[in-house]
């Protein structure tokens, strides 16, 4: 049995304090937030979120809400199922349940296509006009607006992955207008629809745009600027991607093999944020041998790769990273 005393907090902490937070103001009810949100990550810690069902049984929107919470944080199919239908008996129009049930219900990459746009739909109109005209650019802060967005993510990420890429590429833009902060990390998943489709100009201009010092910024400005034939660049690029990540390296040249699953626990520099980022930009390094040419030779004149047979290159062999 895991100990509950090492689980993350739920992604959904937050969203649910910001939700209980409008009732309480409507209904003249205020409390502490920093206990609330102490109470409800205790309750999910604990397993008590039953009772958090039979407190919003009088307010039907946020107990459907409730249940596709619970449905996302469910690591069992039969339970995310039933926490799904039950949430759409009460509220058809419950976004986030309308996604959860598109994978759970959809034969085949079409059917799943179509659920998710029905999802959106129903999001969109839930919303409302005079919703997406006062809130256009500032859509993160309205919490009513983030099942919407989350379903929109989905999509474009599976019209990517069925290789509808100009249409994938059109939902992360309409993401970004939304949210043009990118509380979600879109621009990071837009970044690698880029470098995948050989959009440089585009590419550099998303990287000048957010200027993320994240690992899948840094080594997609080393291939930018080798793509744009500009080696000298790419050489400067490198140091600043070897400083902030080192473990990237190895797996865009297939030295080191990629895990499988994604880690909850991601932090600057790890072996796991560069999992993420060979998820976001090795089809495009793997599409580029050149560049893998220039970085092995790279990796050879600093040291790290051998030429008298010895290619391996293991994670004892790179450079420390910098404590942040």
């Amino acid at each position: 049995m895991s100990d509950k005393s090492q689980m993350p907090d739920s992604p959904f902490v937050i969203e649910r304090l910001m939700r209980d937070t409008r009732r309480s103001i409507e209904e003249e009810e205020f409390t502490n937030e920093e206990e609330s949100r102490e109470k409800m990550q205790h309750s999910i810690e604990m397993g008590l979120l039953e009772n958090r069902l039979e407190d919003l049984k009088d307010h039907p929107q946020e107990l459907a809400q409730e249940m596709a919470f619970q449905a996302f944080e469910s690591a069992k199919q039969e339970m995310a199922d039933e926490l799904t239908q039950k949430a759409l008996t009460i509220d058809p129009d419950c976004v986030d349940a309308l996604t959860i049930r598109a994978f759970l219900d959809s034969e085949n990459a079409s059917q799943l296509i179509a659920a998710l746009e029905h999802a959106a739909t129903r999001g969109e109109n839930r919303l409302g006009e005079d919703f997406f005209a006062e809130f256009m650019g500032d859509f993160w802060p309205m919490v009513e607006a983030r099942p919407y967005l989350r379903s929109i993510k989905q999509l474009a990420e599976v019209l990517w992955n069925v290789g509808r890429r100009f249409d994938a590429v059109e939902n992360y833009h309409n993401l970004l207008d939304l949210d043009p902060e990118d509380h979600m990390g879109n621009s990071v998943l837009l970044l690698g629809c880029y470098l995948a489709m050989g959009e440089v100009q585009r590419s550099w201009d998303l990287l000048e745009e957010y200027d993320d010092e994240s690992a899948v910024f840094q080594w997609g400005w080393v291939l930018v600027l080798l793509m744009a034939e500009d080696p000298a660049g790419a050489e400067d690029a490198l140091q600043a991607a070897m400083e902030v990540n080192p473990f990237v390296a190895p797996l865009l040249l297939g030295m080191s093999e990629p895990q499988e699953g994604n880690s909850s626990m991601v932090t600057i520099g790890s072996p796991e944020e560069a999992q993420v980022t060979w998820q976001v930009i090795g089809i495009a390094w793997g599409q580029n041998p050149l560049a893998q040419a220039w970085l092995h030779g790279q990796l050879v004149k600093m040291g790290l790769i051998n030429m008298d047979g010895e290619d391996d290159l293991h994670d004892d062999d790179l450079p420390e990273v910098p404590t942040h």
